[in-house]
């Protein structure tokens, strides 16, 4: 089959982009001819998959501007018809399926905004992804959360075209480490094994809640509860000595299996991956009913609590009980690779 995939970039970063890389594993794992459509291209990712990149090159814009103008490329450009399968996880109108990891504006709703048409920004991401879900013929909700916001800000479309699914884990990368390789992580990051830790995986720490966590830890005793940072640089936290900011770290299985728990008190959260990452790494979360990897929460995998008030994330903190999760926590949910490639073809079927 000739597939083509559609996003602005082929790197590592965010959860789109380690959805793209899931997605050319599993195409090109099941000897389908890959094409990606992008405009930013990392040499080194791009050489790990035989796949075929066409990259647009587009004027010296702002990075904003850049990326509309792609949009618009590939909206007057790219023909599905030259493709078996095509698809697309940025805001284009052109492909078979478009992949929703988030509505636009709901998450400027979340983040405060009273208007989401206010800022000119917001009215040309609202515009495009408007004649996405108009266009398209097959729409794929990464949570049940993201298929209702859908429908609340675009009523218009057409519920029949939406299916929900769950984006993939790399079971390869993420998987519960060695009793000796856990050992080794306690040690290398000093973390202590009385008590309570805490791990908060963020590139985007305002969206997901540090400083609320940051407020929430300054009240619980340091000697019983600690939390570990990783990812984007705490810049302008005033930490306690109970929160630590390790750094970026490219892999972290080894210490999703050493902490106790995973946090994301997201207020808007479409999916969360770092949850379904640590779950099939054997350790528990806590997160906020507006993380919609809560949906797939088992009571023996986490905790799910209502908001991200400090008093209730404090509450909940201090009752959490050291537990692990079962392992399969992937396939039980449908989210090995192979299947969820498999879903895609399926629904392609059904719509066509």
């Amino acid at each position: 089959m000739k597939v083509a995939i559609i996003h602005n970039q082929l790197s590592r970063g965010g959860g789109m982009e380690s959805y793209l890389l899931a997605l050319l594993r599993g195409f090109t794992g099941a000897g389908d001819e890959v094409h990606v459509h992008t405009y930013e291209v990392d040499p080194q990712v791009a050489g790990l998959f035989p796949c075929t990149v066409h990259r647009s090159n587009l004027f010296p814009l702002p990075r904003r501007l850049r990326k509309y103008w792609f949009l618009h490329r590939c909206n007057t450009r790219f023909n599905r018809r030259d493709y078996d399968l095509s698809l697309s996880l940025t805001r284009t109108a052109c492909q078979d399926i478009a992949v929703i990891g988030g509505v636009h504006p709901e998450s400027v709703l979340r983040a405060g905004w009273r208007n989401p048409y206010r800022r000119l920004h917001d009215k040309a991401e609202i515009g495009f992804e408007s004649r996405m879900l108009a266009g398209v013929p097959c729409i794929l909700a990464h949570s049940r959360s993201i298929r209702e916001d859908i429908l609340r800000h675009y009523p218009a479309t057409d519920p029949d075209r939406i299916r929900v699914l769950y984006p993939p884990l790399d079971t390869g990368r993420f998987r519960e480490v060695s009793a000796g390789k856990r050992e080794e992580t306690i040690r290398k990051y000093d973390i202590r094994q009385e008590g309570m830790t805490l791990l908060f995986p963020s590139l985007g720490h305002r969206r997901k809640g540090l400083h609320t966590l940051v407020k929430v830890f300054a009240r619980l005793d340091p000697d019983r509860f600690q939390l570990l940072v990783a990812g984007e640089a705490m810049t302008g936290y005033h930490a306690p000595v109970n929160v630590r900011y390790l750094g970026y770290i490219d892999n972290l299985s080894a210490l999703y299996s050493a902490v106790d728990y995973v946090v994301l008190p997201s207020s808007y959260e479409p999916f969360g991956l770092v949850v379904a990452e640590s779950l099939q790494c054997g350790t528990p979360v806590l997160v906020t009913r507006g993380v919609g990897a809560a949906e797939l929460l088992a009571p023996d995998e986490g905790v799910v609590v209502a908001d991200n008030q400090p008093r209730t994330l404090l509450s909940a903190i201090q009752r959490l009980e050291k537990m692990r999760v079962p392992p399969g926590f992937a396939r039980r949910n449908g989210l090995l690779i192979d299947q969820h490639v498999e879903a895609i073809r399926r629904f392609a079927r059904e719509r066509a």
